[in-house]
Order: C-alpha cells, then sequence, then structure tokens
C-alpha cells in the first residue's frame, strides 16, 4: 500500500496477528465497562441498603416456596432460639496463620425457618479428627446481622449435593443452598445471617460488610488502559511495516 512517500507492506501474519490482538485488548476493555456498570447499580443497592437501616427478619414456609427471602446488604434483627444440637462448621478456613472453621448455627424463627447464623471463627481441635461444637445460648435470643449469600469456592465442578446424616456437628466444603438444606427436614433460608461483631454469642468475626470492591472509576482506568493497548498494537503493526520509498 503507497501512502505518499511510504509504503505499507506488513506480512500475513502480522495482520492477523495484530488483530487477534486488537479484538482481544478490546474485549478485555468491554468487560472492564460493563464491571463498571455492573460495580454502578451495586453502589446504588448498597446505599439503599444501608439507609434502610435494620429490617426485622420475618420469613414463613410460604415466602420460601414463593422464592422471597431476605435481600443480600441488607441488617437484619431476628427473634429465636438457637439449635446448637445441629450445627454446621465451614471447613478449611484460614485466620491469620490458623486453620478453623465457621460456625453456621440455625436460629429458629417463630414461623419454624432456620435462618444459619454465622457466628464467627473457630479454631480447628489439635485431633484433626475431632470437631468443635461450640455452645450457643439456650434461651430465647435477638440477634443483629448483615445478610449475605452462602460463600462460593472459586470452582466448582458438577452439581454440588452433600448431604450427610452421620452426626453432628457437620463439616461441609463451600455447600450449596441445597446442601444446607438437606442436612435439616424443616425449611432453611437461602443464606447467611452474619452476626454482628458486636453481639454476644459470637467467635472471631472480621466481616467485611463492603460487598462493592473495586470501584466503577477504577473499572473505567483499566478499561483505558486496555484499549490504549489495543491502540498501541496497532501502531506497532503500522511503524514496523511502513518504509520510505527510494
Amino acid at each position: 500500500m503507497q501512502i505518499g512517500p511510504y509504503r505499507f507492506a506488513p506480512p500475513w501474519w502480522g495482520v492477523v496477528l495484530a488483530l487477534v490482538g486488537v479484538l482481544i485488548l478490546s474485549s478485555l476493555g468491554m468487560w472492564q465497562i460493563e464491571r463498571a456498570h455492573y460495580k454502578q447499580r451495586l453502589v446504588a443497592a448498597h446505599a439503599k441498603a444501608q439507609a434502610a437501616g435494620p429490617q426485622q427478619l420475618r420469613i414463613t414456609p410460604s415466602d420460601l416456596s414463593a422464592g422471597h427471602g431476605p435481600r443480600r446488604g441488607y441488617r437484619y434483627v431476628a427473634t429465636g432460639h438457637y439449635d446448637a444440637a445441629h450445627q454446621l462448621l465451614l471447613a478449611d478456613q484460614v485466620q491469620g496463620t490458623q486453620t478453623g472453621y465457621r460456625v453456621w448455627t440455625p436460629l429458629v424463627l417463630p414461623s419454624g425457618v432456620r435462618v444459619m447464623v454465622d457466628r464467627g471463627w473457630v479454631a480447628a481441635p489439635s485431633n484433626r479428627h475431632e470437631l468443635p461444637n461450640p455452645p450457643a445460648p439456650n434461651d430465647q435470643v435477638r440477634v443483629r446481622g448483615y445478610w449475605q449469600g452462602f460463600p462460593q469456592p472459586g470452582l466448582r465442578f458438577g452439581a454440588d449435593r452433600q448431604c450427610d446424616h452421620r452426626g453432628w456437628p457437620r463439616a461441609l466444603n463451600y455447600p450449596s443452598t441445597a446442601s444446607v438444606r438437606c442436612q435439616y427436614e424443616t425449611p432453611v433460608a437461602d443464606g447467611l445471617l452474619l452476626l454482628d461483631p458486636k453481639a454476644p454469642g459470637g467467635f472471631v468475626r472480621d466481616w467485611d460488610e463492603d460487598p462493592i470492591g473495586l470501584r466503577p472509576w477504577a473499572h473505567y482506568v483499566y478499561a483505558s488502559q486496555w484499549f490504549l493497548m489495543a491502540l498501541i498494537a496497532l501502531i506497532i503493526l503500522v511503524v514496523v511495516n511502513t518504509r520510505r520509498r527510494a
């Protein structure tokens, strides 16, 4: 291709390589923009939840059947009694340099629905074949906490159905909602109530109640970097393959 006194003659493989690179880099930029839009919605939802203040947690079996339940990011106050005889333990949880468990104790509401209350982290016993079984208050309690979904693993292969009926407590490894529910014969809410760090009856709690992470502006910065790299790839293609004619 002749452009004035210059000749642009890239090899075909160079053009293909540059176009593939531009396509990949541009796709990453668009993905960051989509993430920024998602974070903007998340920021708005989080601000709404904070402005709403603590809500009274009332769930019935019919609510669960209809797919209704607590909303993530909201703070709730729940009244009921702990079922300390049927606790779940989230396995392989690290605090500093120690391995331990997160203690999930069912809170039985007046409606009969169980709400899994995450009461915090406890260290694993010295005998790895034993499981901790921390006590819980016996009388009726009023607990405050922050609602979130069950924690998810980085990768999950296949269907998760960890139904273990060999006694209590039961240690599970990032169970799904179905896995938690199949441990009990009564309805269980979808999610966790993270016990307020100042509330009694809990253990080590260092909850991060900020679900947003990187703010939208940071994703826009990353997007501009990917688009800039795509532009640089085109500039390199042109500069390397352009020569002045004799």
